[in-house]
Order: structure tokens, then C-alpha cells, then sequence
């Protein structure tokens, strides 16, 4: 029962809560520049992307191998939908991409998730050892579609992703570059990882995704002396 009711909440916060909160975002900012849809136009649209995304989950429903990839599988339909629909609207594939990533950073930039990075950030300040297991916790919590390692050596914690469901996801579909509208939510946290207040550092020179070429996807967070973050 209680491995049921963990599944069904990891299953709902990589899949329902997100297209929500991704789903929120874009029914206002679709009203505005650079689309400035009308309201009628706006319902079509939203309409058009659940039909298609709800098509893609019927035919990649393979991917599912536990509640968190049904999860992973239901925001990476919504967006490949997004894209489909809005990709005419759009010079480039570029600016369309871009214009996803802007929608989704700005459906989760919310307090309650500022809110929670504050309090994981304070939990973890200047203990390396805790970030470790913070991460590696967090991690195991996104299920069997993905391959991680938590390195730490000397001052530092480098959490390593070798095997991602949405770079998998969107290289099926030959848009690999469609997956760094996801990872454009990474910069929630590690924008907010400042060394003066929490005695770490994420170390951007060494920060790679996979979803930009990279092999593998690194995180670097780096502790700190006091003189350092001054």
C-alpha cells in the first residue's frame, strides 16, 4: 500500500503538477507578446495541444516503466505538443524553443518553489555531506528512467546524470534541443545557491548537459571558505 501511494505522488508531481503549472503559464502569456492571441484563438490553441499531447502519450506509452516516467511522459508530451502547435507561429525552431522556455520558467518560478529551495539551501549550508544526500534523495525520487551518481571529492559535490527520460524522449522524436526547455528549470536552484549565505557555490565553468551535447548532464556545488564568499 504504501509503495502504491508513493508512486501515485511521484507520479502526480512529475506529471499532473507540472503540466498544470506549465498549462497555467501558458494560458496567460499566449494573450501577450510575441503571439498576442485573442481569447477564442487561445482556447483552439490550448485544445490543439492537450488532443496532441494526449496522442503522444498513447504512442510512446511504452516508456512508462514505473509512476515517475508516466510522470516524465505526461510534461514531455505537453511540451513536444506545445511545440507542434506553435512551431508555424515562429521564424525558427530556435525562437520557439525559446519562447517554451520562458513559458515554463515562468509556471514554476513560484514563492512556493523559491520558497523550497530556500529551505533546502538552509538545511544544507556549508555541509557537503548533506547536500549529497539531499540531492541523491531528491533523485531517486525521479525513478528507473534515470541513471545518476553523487561524486563528492575534496570541497565538492558533483551530481551526475549518465540517463535522462526526456533527453531519451526528445532524441526519439529528433528534437534533442527541445529538452533544454526542461533543463532551463534547473537555474530555479542553482541561480539561488549564493556562497555568502549558504556557503556553497555552483560552479558554472563546469555546469554540462546532455541536452547541449555533453555525454553526460554535471552539476558541480562547490563549499566555500568564509573568505571566499565575501
Amino acid at each position: 500500500m504504501k509503495k502504491e501511494l508513493s508512486g501515485l505522488v511521484r507520479h502526480l508531481i512529475f506529471g499532473h503538477f507540472t503540466v498544470k503549472a506549465i498549462r497555467r503559464a501558458f494560458a496567460k502569456s499566449l494573450l501577450e507578446q510575441p503571439l498576442q492571441l485573442d481569447r477564442a484563438e487561445r482556447t483552439a490553441v490550448m485544445r490543439s495541444i492537450a488532443w496532441k499531447a494526449g496522442e503522444i502519450m498513447v504512442s510512446d506509452q511504452m516508456r512508462v516503466i514505473d509512476p515517475p516516467s508516466r510522470g516524465h511522459l505526461e510534461w514531455s508530451a505537453w511540451i513536444l505538443a506545445a511545440y507542434q502547435v506553435l512551431r508555424p507561429r515562429f521564424d525558427t525552431d530556435e525562437k520557439t524553443i525559446e519562447y517554451l522556455g520562458d513559458i515554463s520558467l515562468r509556471g514554476f518560478n513560484t514563492r512556493l518553489m523559491r520558497l523550497g529551495v530556500r529551505l533546502v539551501l538552509r538545511a544544507c549550508r556549508g555541509n557537503l555531506g548533506r547536500v549529497k544526500r539531499v540531492l541523491g534523495s531528491m533523485l531517486t525520487q525521479f525513478g528507473a528512467s534515470f541513471d545518476w551518481d553523487m561524486l563528492e571529492q575534496d570541497a565538492e559535490v558533483d551530481m551526475q546524470i549518465s540517463r535522462c527520460f526526456y533527453v531519451d524522449f526528445f532524441r526519439a522524436h529528433d528534437l534533442p534541443l527541445l529538452t533544454t526547455v526542461l533543463c532551463r528549470l534547473d537555474s530555479l536552484w542553482f541561480d539561488r545557491i549564493d556562497a555568502r549565505r549558504y556557503g556553497l557555490r555552483f560552479d558554472y565553468d563546469r555546469y554540462e548537459t546532455m541536452s547541449r551535447g555533453a555525454p553526460q548532464c554535471v552539476f558541480p556545488i562547490v563549499a566555500v571558505t568564509v573568505d571566499e564568499s565575501k
